[in-house]
Parts: structure tokens; sequence; C-alpha cells
């Protein structure tokens, strides 16, 4: 029986078993008993970047719209509630199946909650395309960056739309079909791109968009709207043409690709605990970087069709220098894994270099409790061109890079997790070392990021209990 969505009570959501915690105000802790052996499968969800988006496409079809494979997280909920106050009915088929249905739109405000997920930019370009204008709160930052949208509403700009800020809140209009044109992204931004990609599916010609995000997700909202009768391609790696459609689209059967970054956890969990998990649903193309720098330090990993196996660990692992890059390079939400996995089991120095966010470092303070050894550092002959947020963020004196040193005998401690990535990374360190630790989640971030993460490793022989 298909199960009807009161987004607007978070209760009724934690009433029907979810694992997340939907609700801002309450806080997670998490009790962990390390140095248990682990095993087993783990089975990747869909992609927590990817899934919660696609739903949103529903606001350019009047039609029902499926999404099939979309992770049961926060992020998802949070789009949900934004669907519905607009007056889209929504209701999930089956547990990660979620159909929307956009008849009538009844609001152009996002609701400020929503605004605290990430994915809920992209209301911003779809409620433009679908109503003409659309009146939202400016997003939150987190510990990692700022996450600017001075790219998005540039980009809104040029395709016709008028930018009005006021009352902490920003009113943007956009004409029925945006204007032609082309425009060049100043630096990388994901859902900058996507945005973008979302505003101008109805323009009056063609939209020819630069220096675009090439991550798989991104081509994942593309292949949803192209089999909802858009017409977007990818012409170069890094430049994406959109040709004007009438509005609306039709409806859709969509699917999320699966997590690279939860698939990127399981790996190296499995790593450091002896090889023993065997991770499925795991594409090895979105994976790649990482797999080239896990054979470089000594691990080798077997693929059959979408799963993936260690096959060899060469101990002690080599140490190394990571270097973070938007796609198709080392991604920065990958880089907390790879520098635990260093501290853990490389001997010697290693060097991470991080090129995305400026502030990503708090959790190695958090580890240090732990026993984690490291030093940071400014990068010596770097310039705000070379760092993917925006130049006027770029401190001459802030320390973009990290040196860590291992091999590290973890012991357990009370930690705080700052952000999804160094949420479960603490999660991780804490299963590693005997003993009890403590991981305070205040933000709910380690939830937010895994669907059913506590019972996935539970599963694995892990003792860890959400309080």
């Amino acid at each position: 029986m298909a199960e009807l969505v009161d987004a607007h009570d978070s209760k009724s959501c934690l009433a029907r078993g979810e694992s997340s915690i939907l609700s801002s105000g309450t806080m997670s802790k998490f009790i962990v008993w390390g140095g248990k052996p682990l095993k087993g499968t783990y089975v990747v969800s869909g992609a927590k970047n990817a899934g919660p988006k696609l739903p949103i496409t529903a606001l350019l079809s009047k039609e029902k719209c499926i999404f099939h494979n979309i992770p049961r997280i926060s992020d998802t909920y949070r789009a949900i509630d934004a669907l519905t106050s607009l007056g889209c009915k929504v209701r999930f088929l089956d547990k990660n199946i979620i159909e929307v249905e956009s008849l009538e739109i009844n609001s152009s405000e996002i609701p400020l909650e929503a605004m605290t997920a990430r994915q809920s930019v992209l209301f911003i370009g779809a409620t433009l395309a679908r109503t003409g204008k659309v009146i939202f709160y400016p997003i939150r930052g987190d510990a990692i960056g700022k996450r600017p949208l001075n790219r998005h509403l540039e980009g809104i700009k040029a395709l016709g739309g008028k930018v009005l800020e006021h009352d902490n809140k920003i009113e943007i209009s956009m004409p029925k079909r945006p204007k032609s044109t082309i425009y060049t992204f100043e630096k990388n931004t994901h859902s900058g791109t996507e945005n973008l990609i979302l505003a101008s599916v109805f323009n009056e010609g063609k939209v020819i968009l630069k220096n675009a995000a090439a991550e798989p997700e991104v081509d994942n909202l593309i292949n949803c709207l192209n089999d909802m009768g858009a017409k977007i391609k990818r012409i170069e790696q890094r430049t994406i043409e959109i040709i004007g459609v009438t509005p609306l689209l039709r409806g859709v059967n969509a699917y999320s690709i699966y997590d690279r970054l939860e698939a990127a956890t399981a790996i190296i969990l499995s790593i450091m605990t002896g090889g023993n998990i065997t991770v499925k649903n795991v594409s090895r193309e979105l994976l790649e970087p990482l797999i080239e720098t896990l054979k470089k330090i000594g691990v080798e990993i077997g693929f059959k069709k979408n799963t993936a196996k260690i096959n060899k660990i060469n101990k002690p692992l080599k140490p190394t220098e990571i270097i973070t890059d938007w796609y198709p390079g080392f991604m920065t939400d990958w880089q907390p894994l790879m520098t635990l996995l260093l501290a853990y089991m490389a001997k010697g120095k290693s060097t991470i270099h991080e090129r995305i966010f400026e502030t990503r470092w708090r959790y190695l303070a958090e580890l240090q409790k732990m026993g984690l050894k490291h030093d940071l550092f400014h990068p010596k002959g770097y310039g705000a061109k070379f760092y993917n947020f925006n130049d006027s963020e770029y401190n001459a004196k802030e320390t973009y890079g990290a040196n860590v040193f291992g091999p590290t005998k973890l012991q357990s401690a009370e930690l705080n997790s700052h952000d999804v990535r160094a949420g479960i990374d603490m999660l991780l360190a804490s299963l590693l070392a005997p003993g009890k630790s403590i991981i305070n989640d205040p933000a709910n971030h380690i939830d937010r990021g895994y669907e059913n993460i506590v019972e996935k490793l539970n599963a694995l022989g892990a003792d860890i209990k959400r309080i």
C-alpha cells in the first residue's frame, strides 16, 4: 500500500520508524564499543547528493513522476516538505520509491527549514521554471565552508532573472521563457550547475553552460530531465547545452545512482578492519581516483559486476600526498576517510591538500583525542585561483594543508561531529578503537548522510547504539 507523506509533521516520520533523525531540534548521540571484528556484505544506498534532488524535477511537469532508489534521509524529507508546501502531492510507493504529482502549484516560497538541506537550492531553478518567481531564505553555511550562492544568482541573472534581496530573504523573478545565453561559471559549482539546468529547460532557444560541473550526480539529473522531454546534452566534459522546450515536461520513472561516497566509506572501513567486508552497489568508474590512490599505497580491490571486495592489503601502507579536486579528481568528501586510513595504517608522513572547502580540518582536532598525530600548514606557491571557494574567502595565512603521521593505535574517546563526512569518520575511528567511544552529533550529520547506518554496521558485527 502506498504511504502518504505528511511532510509538515516530522514526528509522523519518526513514528514510521525512520532511522534518520528528521527534527533538527533533536540531538543524536552514538555509543560505540570498538575493536570488534567486522565481516559480511554492506549494501550501498541511493546517493545522498543525487536521490533527494530528483523529486524536485517533478515541479516541471503536471503528470505523475516516480523516483526510485531514493534514500530515506533527512535531506529527502526536507525536499518532500518543500514540495508539499508548494502544493505538490507526495507519497511513498515503497521504502525507497517516491511518487510526486505537481498538478497545481499554489506557492513560490521555499520554507526556511527546507533550505538547510544542500539540495534544496535546486528549488530556486525548478520553481522559477514552473512559476516564474521564487522566494527563499539564504542557505546556511556549515563547518566545512560557506557554499556561496553567488555563482547561482549570477547565472540566473544571465537568463534574464531579476534578483531582489530584502528582509533576510531573496526574491527572484524570471521570464516565462528564459533568454538564450552562453554563461561561464567562474569556478566549479555542483549545485549551481544543476540549478541553472533546471532554470534553463524552458528557455526560448539555446543555453550553453561553460565550466559546468562534471559530477555523475549532475548527469543523473540531466538523464532524468531528458526522460521527461528536456533536451540537454554534455557537448564537452565541462560544457552543457540546453535546447529550450515548450512547458511543461511529461511524467517519468527515474532512478537515483548509488552513493559513491557511501561506497568509499564501506571500502575504507573494510581495509581498516582486515578486508572481510564485501560492498554491494558499487560503480568502479565513479571510484577510479580513489581506487588508484588505494593501489598506490598498497591496497588491491577486486570488482565483480557491482560488487567490490578487498583482494590484498600490503601492510604497512605507504604514505602519500592527496590533493582534492572537482570531478573527475579526488573528491573532497573522500578526504577525511583517506586521512583516517593513512593515519591508521600508513607508515610515515602523508600530506593532504584541501582545495574545495576552506575550513575542513576540525575533525582532526577531534581525532587527536583518539591519538591521531597531525600538523596543519599553508601550502606555499598556491594562490586564490588554485582553490574552488570564492577568491574573497582565500586567506594567505589559512591552513589548507595537513600532514598526518602513522601508523596510529587509536584509543576510545568522546567526540563531537561537525559535518557529515567528519561524523562518519569519527564513527569509523570509534569502530577501530577498543573500548567505549561516544560521538555527539548535535545537527544529526551522520544520519543526514547515511541511510540506516547503525543498522548496516551492526549487521557486520559492530556494537553501536543511537540514543
